[in-house]
């Protein structure tokens, strides 16, 4: 079967033959035990190439950890020294590195792609036991997006996080994206003021498809930004979803998600509120949102847990997906309907892919 994205076809399976030979394979996962329930299932990637958007799924993203590119840990992280865990690292030039700091930022980028090409041996195109997080690089503007694709081996990164997308500034991102390497990934960020006209929205999503064609892996949604644009700042006790932002997000769902794209979850800025954390991350998942941004390496595992499939579902799924699946039928006293719940079982199995299943038994 080919599900089509916005951005992209991907291939996924059909029948419950497909999907157990999918999720049983294990030339290309590794699996990692969290606790005795639960699965944590990692896509080995490759240490010294950018990987094909027809490889991977946005559920790749996971925990996205931002990281200012004025660290001198980045490479740690990025060869699995460090958060050996991660799913994807954004070496951000943006908001999280000052001005003058910005000429220290691009040298400490430059040696990392430097010590990057020198550790990797780049006449193989794949290492199946060199783990590494997909690697994203987040400019400051159009203006720094020129200047990066200058750089010596820019290209081992697998894409760019584009900052505060909207109609005033696509046609600027549009021209700076125009030479960069054919695999690379994009993630524009929805994060200013403008988000939350619903026209302008309608216009934006329409637009995006034109500007980058299938380049787009995922919409970013910029919480704090979009706090600050109405003078406010995320609350501490209770979950974005009870906020005007969290309204917005029923808006991007409604349109964005509805026209193909994937939109990942906004930050989570309070380490001491596990609890109201896991509760959001609960609801982020519900909306069908893909990966989360950390701040924190104890965030982590929590992301990956929250993601993690229950055993049911997934039995649901793979019920829903078998070819000889009836129009309508009970399973675990429930109404399973194949030609509706179809888009919701394949998400299922590719969450089931990347992040593994709540439950006893391996996959």
């Amino acid at each position: 079967m080919n599900f089509t994205h916005a951005s992209r076809t991907l291939s996924l399976p059909m029948s419950t033959d497909d999907i157990s030979e999918t999720l049983t394979s294990k030339p290309i996962i590794d699996y990692k035990r969290t606790n005795e329930t639960s699965l944590i299932i990692d896509t080995p990637l490759s240490n010294n190439t950018s990987i094909s958007a027809k490889a991977i799924h946005p559920y790749h993203l996971g925990a996205s950890l931002y990281m200012p590119a004025t660290r001198g840990d980045i490479w740690q992280v990025i060869s699995r020294v460090k958060l050996p865990q991660l799913n994807s690292v954004i070496i951000c030039l943006e908001d999280a590195v000052s001005e003058s700091d910005v000429p220290f930022a691009l040298d400490n980028l430059q040696q990392i792609l430097d010590r990057w090409y020198a550790d990797g041996d780049l006449s193989t195109s794949s290492y199946t036991h060199s783990l590494r997080p997909l690697v994203f690089i987040r400019p400051r503007n159009p203006q720094m997006m020129q200047e990066l694709l200058d750089m010596p081996h820019i290209d081992l990164v697998d894409g760019y996080v584009l900052p505060k997308i909207d109609m005033d500034t696509l046609s600027d991102w549009r021209v700076a994206c125009q030479e960069i390497n054919k695999n690379s990934l994009l993630m524009p960020t929805l994060e200013t003021g403008r988000l939350f006209d619903s026209s302008h929205n309608k216009e934006l999503v329409n637009a995006l498809g034109h500007a980058f064609d299938e380049r787009i892996f995922a919409l970013r949604i910029g919480g704090n930004d979009l706090f600050a644009t109405i003078r406010q700042r995320r609350p501490n006790n209770t979950t974005i979803y009870e906020t005007p932002v969290g309204l917005l997000i029923h808006q991007l769902i409604g349109i964005f998600a509805v026209a193909g794209y994937y939109l990942s979850a906004p930050v989570f800025e309070y380490f001491d509120r596990t609890a109201l954390f896991m509760q959001e991350l609960s609801q982020d998942v519900s909306f069908g949102l893909v990966g989360k941004t950390v701040i924190h390496p104890s965030q982590i595992p929590l992301v990956q847990q929250a993601f993690c499939v229950p055993s049911s579902m997934l039995e649901e799924a793979k019920a829903i997906l078998d070819s000889e699946a009836k129009a309508v039928f009970k399973h675990n006293n429930t109404m399973l309907e194949p030609a509706t719940h179809h888009a919701w079982a394949v998400e299922v199995l590719q969450r089931a892919k990347v992040f593994g299943v709540l439950g006893n038994e391996p996959l």
